[in-house]
């Protein structure tokens, strides 16, 4: 089953790659090639200030650890299919680094995802401790 979808994969690859190629010349699928692999490369060197931001976002539980993780996880993919050369693939690499289409794949993807929802601080809450007196009684 793999196989076929890499076939399927490496149709479309040389498919959008001829076009391209044939659209913008060889020289311009040689440039879009090195370019978009230092991209990538931008990418990957940059993505610790992306996980620190998402990290924030999980300990203030405006997003779960799912979603944090597939979307962290779908930027690292989509800066290694930048650097792959090809065309079809670089598509993919830009969609994957959009936060909003990475947490959409993770959720097609990975189908047990939970989400939390920010609550308000009630400031009303008093807490209390109930202490119990025992008196003896003299006689």
């Amino acid at each position: 089953m793999v196989g076929i979808y890499f076939l399927v994969y490496l149709f479309f690859e040389i498919l959008f790659s001829y076009e391209f190629a044939r659209v913008f010349t060889p020289f311009g699928l040689f440039l879009e090639i090195i370019f978009s692999a230092m991209v990538g490369i931008y990418v990957i060197k940059n993505l610790h200030f992306s996980f620190f931001d998402g990290f924030q976002k999980v300990l203030r539980r405006e997003i779960s650890e799912e979603e944090f993780v597939t979307a962290e996880f779908f930027k690292l993919i989509g800066a290694f299919l930048l650097i792959i050369p090809g065309i079809f693939s670089d598509i993919f690499g830009i969609l994957f680094l959009f936060e909003p289409f990475g947490r959409w794949f993770g959720k097609k993807f990975f189908r047990n995802t939970t989400v939390y929802k920010k609550s308000p601080i009630d400031d009303d809450i008093i807490d209390v401790e109930i202490v119990e007196i025992i008196e003896e009684k003299k006689p």
